[in-house]
């Protein structure tokens, strides 16, 4: 069984638990998907294509911008209009599942952003104000529209 194992803060290596002879060493671009990738949760081997690793780097990059600038806003209009967050929603269709995923980790005020993409709310007018229930509204619409897995 093979495992990836970081070297140094530049530098990984691929190798074999029994033998340290297959060291293999990965490009900077390869080093930094694998880091991105690793810390989005999604395991070195799963066969990942470039547009998804990009698609799922620019997202990361947009949402870390959003959150560290907003964390102190309570507008949710302020909020809603910061550039990174614009972005996600130009992203379209491919940051549904991003967000989604998000959202099940940390909840938070992805809701605008998942109106704007979909053009639709499955929010119930009762569950409006109620964070929980408005992301497991989400979550659920996500699951049938098979933008996630369960």
């Amino acid at each position: 069984m093979s495992c990836v194992t970081e070297r140094s803060n530049s530098e990984f290596e691929l190798s074999d638990e029994h033998s340290k002879d297959n060291d293999i060493s990965f490009s900077d671009e390869s080093q930094e998907r694998y880091k991105w990738s690793k810390r989005l949760g999604e395991h070195y081997l799963t066969p990942m294509s470039r547009r998804d690793i990009d698609c799922l780097l620019k997202f990361w990059e947009l949402k870390e911008q959003w959150k560290e600038f907003t964390a102190k806003l309570s507008s949710s209009a302020k909020i809603a209009m910061h550039p990174a967050y614009q972005q996600i929603i130009g992203m379209g269709q491919e940051a549904i599942p991003l967000i989604l995923a998000e959202m099940r980790c940390e909840p938070g005020h992805w809701f605008w952003a998942l109106r704007s993409i979909t053009g639709g709310d499955p929010v119930l007018p009762e569950q409006k104000g109620r964070l929980k229930e408005m992301t497991e509204s989400w979550i659920n619409w996500g699951i049938e529209q098979d933008y996630i897995d369960e």
